[in-house]
């Protein structure tokens, strides 16, 4: 009798031991998605990234890994100026017409992105990540060069001291590119970008 409570207590205490270890190993399987979707995944080259900027086409966003997603007209209105936008994606879709002007967009992975264009009395262009890292990752990127495509680059802060990239044309050092630091809202970390000339 005491040989069966003994084998029962060790295959109890066996069923236990193996029941724990299988719940660390499904936890460690839950956690493993959630460390890896923070890691960067976006590898867009320095070069690409500055032809897109320069050109604004299909072509130049085509080598960023984005395609064409959709583009918007409105023609001026009693002075007003008129507005134009154009937006190249990765896993990213075009969705219902905004109230105002141009689309919603869907993201179908967590490491989506997109570059838009939007003119109005400006040219306003903007890089956008749905995921911080993939962001941060490109800014920095940009910040460890010192020399890139024919632009010298260097880091400077506004007067409100936040953090920019200034590219200045090596040939011509009127032609200049304001890069910003990633701003995240509305579950996109968006990089502004202003070209003077």
């Amino acid at each position: 009798m005491k040989k069966n409570l003994l084998l029962i207590g060790l295959c109890l205490l066996f069923a236990v031991s193996c029941n724990q270890s299988d719940k660390k190993s499904q936890q460690k399987e839950k956690e493993a998605p959630i460390a890896e979707a923070n890691e960067p995944k976006v590898e867009i080259a320095v070069e690409d990234f500055i032809d897109l900027i320069t050109q604004q086409n299909e072509a130049a966003a085509a080598q960023c890994g984005m395609k064409f997603i959709y583009e918007d007209e409105m023609a001026s209105e009693d002075g007003d100026a008129g507005m134009y936008t154009v937006v190249f994606g990765k896993d990213v879709e075009k969705g219902g017409m905004d109230e105002e002007f141009g689309y919603a967009l869907n993201f179908t992975s967590d490491h989506a992105y997109y570059f838009d264009v939007f003119e109005a009395t400006s040219i306003n262009l903007n890089l956008c990540f749905v995921n911080e890292a993939d962001a941060k990752h490109m800014y920095e990127k940009l910040a460890q060069q010192e020399e890139i495509k024919g632009f010298s680059v260097d880091k400077q802060r506004n007067q409100l001291g936040d953090e920019y990239i200034l590219l200045r044309g090596i040939d011509d050092e009127s032609v200049m590119i304001e890069i910003d630091q990633p701003v995240c809202e509305d579950g996109v970390c968006r990089i502004a970008i202003y070209q003077y000339v």
